[in-house]
């Protein structure tokens, strides 16, 4: 089916219809949430409610953009309304703090899983600011807008979540056990 054919099944409540926009997007979305939640369980429960929105909201679908990409922004819109019950984005860190020992989809699922391994090792905060401006490919005035917080502190996140990256991943020490001989 096509897309048009699938927004249309959609927009008539057509279970089958929905179930085949689930099978061709929904890796995708898990992708998604698996960077933003830490947890597995977390992740898929925002992947069910994405998808959940997304045949709510069928009808607001405007096709100037790819339904791909509508579904996709839903799932990192999902991910920060869950994101903003329980994290605390208005702390700034300092450079003091950092004294810790990049969306292609060409990327292989080994590739993917150590991105998301390494994702998991920073705090909630700085773990959504990097997702949201390094691979969602935000601004920092848009993840400030829709964190609720300053620029500056979104990009303080950044800065924190690139630091703690480079020193525990990619110090000289641990580059060649991380790079799996690509």
């Amino acid at each position: 089916m096509t897309d048009k054919e699938l927004i249309s099944g959609c927009l008539k409540q057509d279970r089958l219809a929905q179930h085949q926009v689930y099978k061709n997007y929904g890796t995708k979305v898990m992708g998604i949430c698996k960077r933003y939640m830490k947890d597995r369980e977390r992740a898929e429960e925002v992947a069910m409610n994405t998808f959940i929105l997304v045949f709510q909201k069928i009808e607001q679908y405007k096709t100037e953009g790819s339904f791909e990409g509508w579904i996709l922004k839903i799932a990192v819109n999902s991910c920060l309304m869950e994101l903003r019950k329980k994290t605390r984005f208005n702390l700034e860190v300092s450079h003091d703090d950092v004294q810790l020992s990049t969306r292609d989809e060409g990327l292989t699922d080994a590739y993917n899983n150590d991105i998301e391994a390494m994702l998991k090792t920073l705090p909630e905060g700085a773990r959504i600011v990097f997702n949201l401006y390094a691979i969602e490919g935000y601004k920092h005035s848009e993840i400030a807008k829709q964190l609720g917080v300053s620029e500056g502190t979104s990009k303080s996140q950044l800065h924190y979540a690139k630091e703690k990256l480079k020193r525990t991943f990619f110090s000289s020490a641990n580059f060649n056990t991380v790079n799996h001989g690509r």
